[in-house]
């Protein structure tokens, strides 16, 4: 199995035939996207945080997604209309949405987001239509936008590829950007959940600035980290293990 950088002579060596045969195959993968051509070799192109199946997403940082997903719900009140994007964090969130028994509207582009919501019957759950990414498991495209025009929230919970101060809030496609900025716009409250290997991280494109976040939701312990977004008017809420959902529960009725 190839991983990293290997060199023509090694891939010919390893699959018995020509130094030919394995430059001209290499030339067809570095046109499909698949590797980059090095001087006498090749590297494996690394995948985009948007490009990557959701399944191996989902299984990175995840202690710290459910920590940041039960601090998370701890915000929320009964009766709240909620804006939501797709990605392994929100999905984490959403499942910690779904077993409150309180009142709420939330609307998502993400199709298992929506499908993990509609399980709670004291829930008004609104799929964004859309295009269906395969990869991403969630909704894009002028039908979406069209239908976040119309509503509006109390609060856009918003993942990222990744966030920079710097940078402000990043994705690796245009159309992924331009719905965080929907989001944001369509709502009072703007809301960011991104582990601490988000925050050290950027993509291509940035869908608005870092001053624009109301409140970051993270497990990052760094001071430097977390202070630089305070510097730009950012509220750095900290994920704690401890956190759950026994809290909401009695201030949502309070």
């Amino acid at each position: 199995m190839l991983d990293g950088t290997v060199s023509v002579e090694r891939l010919a060596q390893d699959l018995a035939v020509s130094v030919a045969t394995i430059r001209r195959d290499l030339t067809s993968m570095e046109v499909s996207g698949t590797i980059r051509r090095t001087h006498g070799g090749a590297v494996i192109q690394s995948l985009r945080g948007a490009d990557q199946a959701f399944a191996v997403r989902q299984e990175l940082d995840v202690e710290a997604k459910k920590n940041i997903a039960r601090t998370a719900v701890e915000m929320i009140r009964a009766d709240q209309t909620l804006l939501l994007n797709d990605g392994s964090t929100l999905l984490a969130f959403a499942r910690e949405l779904a077993v409150l028994p309180i009142p709420l509207t939330v609307a998502t582009v993400g199709v298992n987001i929506a499908s993990c919501l509609s399980e709670n019957s004291n829930m008004v759950t609104y799929l964004i239509g859309g295009l269906v990414r395969h990869k991403t498991l969630a909704t894009s495209g002028a039908f979406a936008e069209e239908m976040l025009k119309a509503i509006n929230a109390d609060t856009a919970f918003i993942a990222a590829e990744g966030i920079t101060v710097r940078e402000g809030l990043t994705y690796s496609y245009e159309t992924d950007a331009h719905l965080a900025r929907l989001l944001r716009k369509q709502s009072t409250q703007t809301v960011v959940l991104a582990t601490a290997r988000k925050l050290r991280q950027r993509d291509r494109i940035t869908a608005f600035a870092a001053s624009s976040i109301d409140i970051l939701i993270t497990d990052c312990e760094d001071q430097d980290t977390v202070a630089s977004f305070e510097d730009v008017g950012v509220k750095v809420v900290q994920a704690k293990p401890d956190a759950g959902t026994s809290n909401v529960v009695r201030s949502a009725f309070s």
